[in-house]
């Protein structure tokens, strides 16, 4: 920690010279999760140039709120009875663009009514990212990082990172690194589906 303190000035000047080259040490990680790994060392979850899967059913549900760039409500209680799909991304991270198109794709698959898709900006507030949005044509609710996250879902060190909920809002599903479409899709289908055999037992 000592460390740090002395040494921050520089730590942020390295992690701006690589944002700005685009400089990631050989890895599709973010900048400064570099930069923080090479000062503490890597920790225990997964580079997000590789993609993993972890199993979170067991878990309680998460309470959060967040608006998406028009100022509405979004996620939360407003996604109860639907599948929801967040996404931890920045305009900054390429394998974040990478995976865009999976999402809008994603998004078209299933209606509104059923599955929530939620792109959380991790850029820094001062930065305007709705023309970044238009001009990637992301069809579906951006919103940006806020303490009620962080609170439900734990500080994300890697993105792309994905976190699935059930339509009871159960963290299902997390993935850190470029996921298909096919994977998504799979993964939602299989919770409609169980919330429709649930239904048809009653």
């Amino acid at each position: 920690m000592d460390f740090l303190k002395r040494n921050w000035s520089t730590l942020i000047l390295i992690g701006f010279f690589a944002a700005y080259f685009g400089i990631s040490l050989g890895t599709d990680q973010c900048p400064m999760c570099v930069v923080s790994d090479l000062v503490l060392g890597p920790s225990d979850e997964s580079s997000a140039s590789e993609n993993t899967a972890e199993v979170v059913g067991t878990k309680g549900v998460p309470a959060w709120t967040a608006q998406n760039l028009a100022g509405q409500e979004v996620g939360g209680m407003a996604s109860q009875g639907k599948v929801c799909v967040l996404v931890y991304w920045a305009t900054w991270c390429a394998p974040c663009i990478e995976e865009i198109p999976s999402l809008i794709a994603l998004r078209e698959d299933f209606p509104e009514s059923d599955v929530d898709i939620i792109g959380i900006s991790l850029d820094q507030p001062s930065k305007k990212i709705d023309t970044f949005v238009t001009s990637h044509g992301i069809n579906y609710d951006i919103t940006r990082n806020n303490q009620s996250l962080e609170s439900a879902f734990g500080p994300i060190r890697y993105i792309p990172t994905i976190v699935i909920l059930d339509q009871e809002g159960k963290i299902q599903q997390r993935y850190t690194g470029l996921t298909s479409a096919d994977t998504l899709r799979r993964q939602v289908e299989t919770l409609l589906g169980e919330s429709e055999e649930k239904v048809a037992r009653l």
